[in-house]
């Protein structure tokens, strides 16, 4: 269980979740000191993330209105040289990157289809046939296995979901026309 501070920072955990290359996360991890001036202060960022490709960075979350505030500014910059200090690189992340539609959107909704508990048929069915076939529109799959469309993309969703396949989640809101391979 994470503690976060803000609905967005609570977003940008669904991005975090759903990212192939993030292992881990961790939030409001162990922090360090900065000077700002002649002030030594303590910061905690509000992320640790680790990925695979690019290792680990701290993630500081805030509205795009703080980039206006001068102070947050330069404290912020204090606080990047300090964290680049302790090797580890810190990056802002606003509402401009996390907020993203249908992106966040679609990861919200796997995230209600996460807890895939029990395989039917169907479920097996449909790994089978995206597997076979490459990419296919999930319209094709209701087409091809005679079920309702609702009950064929709840099942596809479930299998984006544990990520046993894959859709463009930035193309459009997951529905009957979305493409699964």
């Amino acid at each position: 269980m994470l503690t976060v501070e803000s609905s967005l920072e609570f977003d940008a955990c669904f991005h975090f979740e759903y990212t192939s290359t993030i292992s881990s996360y961790e939030a409001q991890p162990e922090g360090f000191y900065y000077f700002w001036g002649e002030k030594q202060l303590p910061y905690t960022p509000d992320f640790l993330v680790v990925d695979k490709d690019r290792g680990s960075r701290f993630i500081e979350v805030k509205p795009y209105t703080e980039l206006e505030n001068e102070e947050f500014r330069d404290k912020f910059s204090c606080r990047q040289r300090s964290a680049l200090e302790h090797g580890v690189p810190l990056l802002l992340v606003t509402e401009k990157q996390i907020r993203v539609n249908p992106i966040l959107s679609n990861l919200k909704l796997l995230h209600r289809y996460s807890g895939l508990k029990t395989l039917t048929p169907l479920h097996l069915m449909l790994l089978d046939i995206v597997r076979k076939s490459g990419k296919v529109r999930v319209r094709d799959l209701v087409h091809e296995t005679g079920e309702s469309s609702s009950t064929v993309l709840s099942s596809v969703i479930s299998w984006l979901a544990i990520g046993e396949i894959s859709s463009d989640l930035s193309a459009a809101k997951l529905g009957i026309d979305s493409i699964v391979w």
